[in-house]
């Protein structure tokens, strides 16, 4: 408890500095750490379904079916998800509460069918519910951002407390279903978000916005009528996304194929996850304009792939997938602020929806041109250096 008690007064301190405190946004930061904390341990208990997990070294047949299932809650998201959430904005706090603690609900009735084929359609369940969560709290962050501060930073603050929070809640969730059974590990997943829930109501009124007037033209949004900011922003992300993607994939096949050395392994998937958060930090840190970042991004991510293609050996290729990783998760918090600064509030929670599945379209498809690729690191790399060229042209000359 000694210990505990100061690194908790920290935490505390650090979710309320630049008057975090006083605008809201701590509670949000809040209502998020718990409910990434809750999804963690839901990823954790259902590991070792097909739904959540697929062998990457298995059948190509099987790792296709999985990127047609990561697609199917973007279905609903849409078509359903934005329209709604963008009607009910007045009453946001109510859509965070609803989306969180239904998942913690779902999740509850999971723990007991965890060996059932009912287990399905209630993982999607869940899945859905926190796509739609992900849109209402994109679309909330500029009603708590404090003033001094940009939507990037705020979005970054957001992103490194649920990643702290659920990376310890996959650790402790690892051990739990161990000892336990998954089981008990959805049970502790549920009442997570059933308090994600709660709190959400509590948020300062401030997040919802005033009710909209009847007269007013709901016209439905498209992401090709937005301006050239939020469109060379959304083509750098996609471009960058779907270089994730095939580098995700590529190197899982790449690193069997070879028999690559547990250190070799370890090295890519380090350097991977240093450098997404690393993009996570630096978003929060590094003050830069959304066209300066959308610029830049891919010519980093490009130049990296292409000198891992040169030299498809040794530390390079590890380099290129941390590189990758740290410009795709910068280029994405730049998207965000440009979709809550350039589009209207009440289109808002539809452009996040679309911009969503947009980044998701662009993942699934550089993850399917590695399942055709031959095992050469040359020339994976190469394709991934060719797409991120392509983002940086269209980040440069956006076009509908």
């Amino acid at each position: 408890m000694e210990l505990v008690r100061p690194a908790a007064r920290r935490l505390r301190k650090a979710a309320r500095a630049d008057g975090a405190g006083s605008s809201g946004l701590s509670a949000l930061l809040g209502v998020h750490a718990l409910q990434s904390a809750g999804d963690a341990l839901v990823a954790v208990a259902l590991a070792g379904t097909l739904f959540f997990s697929v062998p990457l070294g298995q059948a190509r047949g099987r790792v296709a079916l999985y990127l047609v299932l990561t697609l199917l809650p973007f279905s609903f998201l849409v078509p359903i998800a934005g329209p709604l959430l963008d009607r009910f904005r007045h009453g946001r706090r109510n859509v965070l509460a609803a989306t969180a603690g239904g998942r913690g609900l779902l999740t509850w009735v999971m723990a007991g069918a965890i060996a059932g084929l009912g287990l399905y359609p209630l993982a999607l369940g869940v899945l859905v519910l926190a796509r739609a969560y992900g849109v209402a709290r994109s679309a909330a962050t500029p009603r708590v951002r404090p003033e001094g501060m940009g939507l990037v930073q705020a979005n970054a603050r957001l992103n490194i407390a649920g990643t702290a929070s659920s990376s310890a809640a996959a650790a402790v969730g690892a051990v739990v279903a161990k000892t336990l059974g998954a089981s008990w590990v959805l049970y502790a997943a549920s009442l997570l978000l059933l308090a994600a829930g709660v709190l959400a109501l509590r948020l300062p009124s401030r997040v919802d916005e005033a009710p909209a007037d009847p007269a007013e033209r709901s016209a439905p949004f498209l992401l090709r009528d937005s301006g050239p900011v939020v469109l060379g922003a959304l083509s750098s992300a996609a471009a960058l996304r779907s270089v994730s993607g095939l580098l995700t994939v590529f190197l899982a096949f790449l690193l069997r194929a070879t028999h690559a050395s547990a250190w070799d392994v370890a090295l890519v998937v380090g350097a991977a996850a240093v450098g997404q958060i690393g993009g996570t930090i630096g978003a929060a840190r590094i003050r830069i304009s959304v066209r300066a970042l959308t610029r830049l991004s891919p010519l980093l991510a490009g130049l990296a792939c292409l000198a891992a293609a040169v030299r498809p050996h040794g530390v390079l290729p590890a380099v290129a997938a941390g590189v990758a990783s740290f410009v795709a998760s910068m280029s994405k918090f730049g998207l965000d602020a440009s979709l809550q600064t350039e589009v209207p509030a009440r289109s808002v929670s539809s452009a996040f929806a679309r911009s969503e599945t947009a980044l998701q379209l662009t993942w699934v498809f550089g993850a399917a041109i590695a399942l055709v690729l031959p095992a050469s690191g040359s020339v994976g790399f190469a394709i991934a250096a060719v797409l991120s060229a392509v983002g940086a042209v269209a980040a440069l000359r956006p076009r509908r």
